[in-house]
C-alpha cells in the first residue's frame, strides 16, 4: 500500500501551525536584537536588515516570523508590558488589605520594571516624543488595562475614606510620571548633586508612596495650602 505524505499545512499568515524549539529560539533572538536596535534607532530609523545582523540570523528569517516591521516592534513592546501586567496576578490586589499598600506595591513592582528595561524606556521615551499611531496602539492594548486598574484603587480608597475625593486622570500620570521622571532624569541629577540617587524598589518606593498619599507639607498646614486642584468637584 501506497504511504501519502501530507505537506505541512500553514496558517493563513503563511507560518507553520507548531514551532520547533530552533523556532522560538531565533524568534527570541530576533526581539531581543530588534529590542536594542530600536532602542538606538527608534521605530523609523531601525531597519529590519541590522536586525537581523545584530541577531544574526537570514534577513527572510525575520520575515517568517513577523509580518513587517510594524509586528516586529509591537511584539518588542508587547513581550514587557504583558510581563509587567503579570503584577495584577499578585495576591495583594485580591486582598483586604489598604489602597495604601496596594498602591505601594505596584509602585515598586514598576521600579523594579524600569530597572530591568532601559532599552524599553529609551524606546518608550522617542515613542511618547512622536505619539505615532504605534503609541495609540500601545494604549488601546496596555496602557488602558493598567489605567483601569489603577483608577479603582483610588476610587476604591476614595469610598474606604483612605483617599481625599480626587480626579484619577489627574492623580495616576502624576504618580506613573514620577517615577518614570526620575530615571530618565538620573544622570543629570546625579551630575548635579554630586551623588548617587536611591532608585531602588524598597527606598525610592516608599518616597513615591509617601508623596503620593502624605505630600510634603506638615500635617498643620495642611488646611491652609489644601485647594481645589486635582480634586473632584
Amino acid at each position: 500500500m501506497t504511504t501519502i505524505k501530507r505537506k505541512p499545512t500553514r496558517s493563513a499568515a503563511g507560518r507553520r501551525p507548531k514551532s520547533t524549539k530552533p523556532d522560538q529560539d531565533s524568534r527570541a533572538a530576533i526581539l531581543k536584537a530588534a529590542r536594542s536596535v530600536f532602542a538606538r534607532r527608534g521605530f523609523e530609523g531601525a531597519t529590519t536588515r541590522e536586525v537581523a545582523e545584530v541577531a544574526r540570523v537570514n534577513n527572510a528569517m525575520i520575515y517568517y516570523h513577523f509580518k513587517d516591521k510594524v509586528e516586529l516592534y509591537r511584539s518588542v513592546l508587547a513581550d514587557s508590558f504583558t510581563a509587567f501586567d503579570r503584577i495584577w496576578e499578585h495576591e495583594i490586589f485580591r486582598s483586604p488589605a489598604t489602597t495604601r499598600e496596594k498602591v505601594k506595591k505596584y509602585v515598586e513592582e514598576f521600579i523594579r520594571f524600569q530597572h530591568r528595561n532601559e532599552e524599553l524606556r529609551r524606546i518608550m521615551s522617542m515613542e511618547f516624543a512622536a505619539c505615532s499611531k504605534n503609541t495609540k496602539w500601545l494604549a488601546d492594548n496596555f496602557f488602558v488595562k493598567s489605567y483601569e486598574k489603577l483608577a479603582t484603587l483610588l476610587k476604591e480608597g476614595m469610598r474606604r475614606g483612605e483617599l481625599r475625593k480626587l480626579e484619577p486622570s489627574m492623580a495616576i500620570p502624576s504618580l506613573v510620571g514620577m517615577i518614570i521622571h526620575s530615571f530618565i532624569m538620573r544622570p543629570i541629577a546625579e551630575h548635579v548633586t554630586g551623588r548617587k540617587l536611591d532608585l531602588t524598589a524598597e527606598r525610592f518606593g516608599n518616597f513615591v508612596t509617601c508623596l503620593f498619599f502624605d505630600g510634603l507639607c506638615l500635617a498643620i498646614d495642611n488646611k491652609k495650602i489644601t485647594g481645589n486642584r486635582g480634586h473632584s468637584k
